[in-house]
């Protein structure tokens, strides 16, 4: 650029002027300027950039008192940049709910009991009521003959006899539900 253009430019900047302190910093900062109230109306009043007698400030020295300070404009991000920030974004958020629904699935799943537990917990119970009736028909073995009215001495037999059928009855049942055969236990 000719010094004769260059000058005539320069002119013409420092003829541009802001109404006022506050237009200046609040062009300042919508330009992406870094810089507080305070710090700017102490430079002012310092002389720096100067104020007119009518208020105004000069546009050509706020641009060289941005610059002094060392505060660039924040670059606009382009098109492509936000697009990849939105889609961080949407990933991120996307991460969050799949982390709070598995939260709440964990919560869920901590009310029920899994099959295979259940299963173990059904056969536990089964096989304790077989063990129960098998006591309870053992240590009765005696009344039970006597109320039938039969000989004390097969008592035995009496309780091996109904113990066999004790045990076809849970067999059948395992064979329909469970994959459990209950056998007699040799003594």
């Amino acid at each position: 650029m000719a010094p004769a253009a260059q000058s005539k430019k320069i002119k013409e900047t420092e003829a541009e002027r802001f109404k006022s302190r506050k237009q200046a910093l609040d062009w300042l900062k919508q330009n992406g300027h870094k810089v507080s109230t305070g710090k700017f109306y102490q430079d002012c009043a310092a002389g720096y950039p100067m104020v007119a007698a009518d208020g105004s400030v000069s546009k050509y020295q706020v641009l060289s008192y941005a610059n002094d300070l060392g505060t660039q404009a924040r670059p606009d991000l382009s098109v492509i940049e936000s697009r990849e920030f939105d889609q961080r974004k949407a990933r991120a958020d996307a991460e969050m709910a799949e982390m709070k629904a598995e939260k709440m699935r964990r919560e869920s799943d901590k009310l029920w009991l899994h099959a295979d537990d259940a299963w173990s917990v059904i056969a536990g119970l089964v096989g304790g009521l077989r063990d129960g009736i098998r006591h309870q028909l053992y240590t009765s073995r005696r009344e039970l003959v006597h109320t039938a009215g039969g000989d004390q001495d097969l008592s035995m037999e009496f309780f091996e006899a109904v113990d066999a059928v004790i045990d076809s009855a849970f067999n059948e049942t395992a064979k329909k539900s469970m994959n459990i055969q209950f056998e007699r236990e040799v003594e």
